[in-house]
């Protein structure tokens, strides 16, 4: 997406580009447009129209009245609806066509402390006609010099920022990370020496002096940095030095440079004075945020998959190794996958040869025996070479048929009635069969 900060000053238009891909912002270059009269101010600003560029603008703070507010309440509602109350109960009129916006400077011990503006909507209107009528349409008005802060580093925690523009300055504080003071300045930079008077008392007024006081805007001199390092007793530099980015001009388009700069997701965000929030670029980052929210969730599920998948893995290989090397005591494993199936396949095959075991051939002669047959067996014997069966029945004739029952059998073979008498009580025959196993389960009969 490309960015074009736009900051029209008395005789010059300031213009910042840059660039922003995944919520990160490149600042490209910053460019001093001169116009004489609003002829050549259309024809400059008919130059920047670029479709598929998102329009950032700044109004100046000499068109505003402003006031910091601590609210004892931290809840965003209760703020939107207590701010505008709060704001024109100290100030003497409320304009008919006024426009508030506000902005959360952070939390204190007493509650909220809140920047709190009023404008005249035609003063907005005519700024947005201003670009309009070059076919400018901005996303947003952010109020100036704000933006500029956008630029500097949070590890200046207990700084001002001095922009020097014509009759449009302005002196802001920054202590412990957020805004305190916001003063737009009556002498004209013009003037170095009165100029730093007033910088002077104004930080006086603000709270003290801090220890780094930053000079930006289109007005900055060796002259005016001397003077207000002289005036104030601290130590004065460029922003163009402290903001760590090498551009051109920097220091001069401070405001329309910190309007592209405050796009990043993690910039911090300032006072807005109009804008279509709900439409457009922004809603595209909001929907943008979210797909790729939803497309780190995705990751990061894909991940843990594989990683389960991987761990599965990881302990299927150990206990194919395990079983291997259980199977194949003193073996060397190359591929104990391969050499498990190998060897469980030669044992299935030995297995095959030798026939099925003792709960086959169980299996095999509660089939074959009639359960007509009525028999009482006192022992049953599978051996690995034979079966042998000891028990009584009711005469000869059963223990006949339950031989000629295990001869057919496919699993046995040479099945012989070793001992055959009757009882002593003459009521039941006494016998013992003998039958060799047939190796690999012999042919079916």
């Amino acid at each position: 997406m490309r960015l074009l900060g736009i900051e029209v000053g008395e005789h010059e238009v300031r213009i910042a580009r840059g660039e922003r891909a995944f919520g990160n912002v490149r600042l490209t270059g910053v460019e001093r447009l001169p116009y004489a009269d609003a002829a050549e101010l259309d024809a400059h600003l008919a130059t920047l129209a670029a479709p598929g560029t998102e329009i950032l603008a700044a109004l100046p703070a000499t068109t505003v009245t402003h006031r910091l507010l601590v609210l004892p309440f931290h809840d965003s509602r209760r703020l939107a609806r207590t701010v505008r109350l709060e704001l024109f109960g100290q100030l003497p009129d409320e304009p008919e066509d006024a426009l508030v916006a506000y902005e959360l400077l952070g939390r204190v011990t007493e509650g909220s402390a809140v920047l709190a503006v009023v404008a005249r909507q035609a003063d907005v209107a005519a700024h947005r006609a201003l670009l309009g009528s070059a076919g400018l349409s901005p996303l947003r008005v952010e109020l100036a010099p704000l933006p500029a802060w956008n630029l500097l580093p949070p590890s200046l925690a207990d700084v001002a920022l001095l922009v020097a523009d014509g009759a449009r300055s302005t002196l802001s504080v920054r202590r412990d990370g957020r805004i305190t003071g916001l003063r737009a300045l009556v002498a004209s930079a013009d003037d170095p020496a009165m100029l730093a008077a007033e910088v002077r008392w104004s930080l006086v007024a603000l709270g003290g002096i801090p220890s780094t006081l930053v000079v930006a805007g289109a007005d900055v001199v060796a002259e005016l940095a001397t003077a207000v390092a002289a005036t104030t007793g601290a130590r004065v530099a460029a922003l163009g030095e402290v903001a760590e980015v090498p551009l051109p001009d920097l220091t001069a388009g401070a405001v329309a440079a910190g309007l592209v700069a405050g796009t990043a997701w993690r910039a911090q965000r300032h006072l807005v004075l109009a804008g279509d929030e709900g439409e457009g670029a922004p809603a595209f980052r909001r929907s943008a945020a979210l797909a790729l929210a939803a497309l780190i969730l995705g990751v990061v599920d894909l991940g843990l998959v594989h990683h389960r998948l991987a761990a599965r893995e990881a302990a299927l290989i150990a206990a194919t190794r395990t079983e291997a090397a259980a199977m194949l005591p003193g073996a060397r494993l190359v591929a104990p996958r391969a050499e498990l199936e190998s060897a469980l396949t030669a044992a299935n095959h030995r297995a095959a040869r030798r026939g099925p075991g003792a709960l086959g051939v169980l299996r095999e002669l509660s089939t074959r025996v009639p359960a007509t047959l009525a028999l009482d067996l006192d022992e049953l014997v599978v051996e690995p070479d034979g079966v042998r069966l000891h028990g009584r029945t009711d005469s000869f004739g059963t223990v006949d048929a339950l031989r000629t029952a295990l001869a057919g059998s496919p699993l046995l073979s040479d099945v012989t009635a070793e001992e055959t008498r009757a009882t002593v009580d003459g009521r039941h025959v006494e016998f013992r069969l003998h039958a060799v196993r047939r190796p690999g389960g012999g042919e079916s009969s």
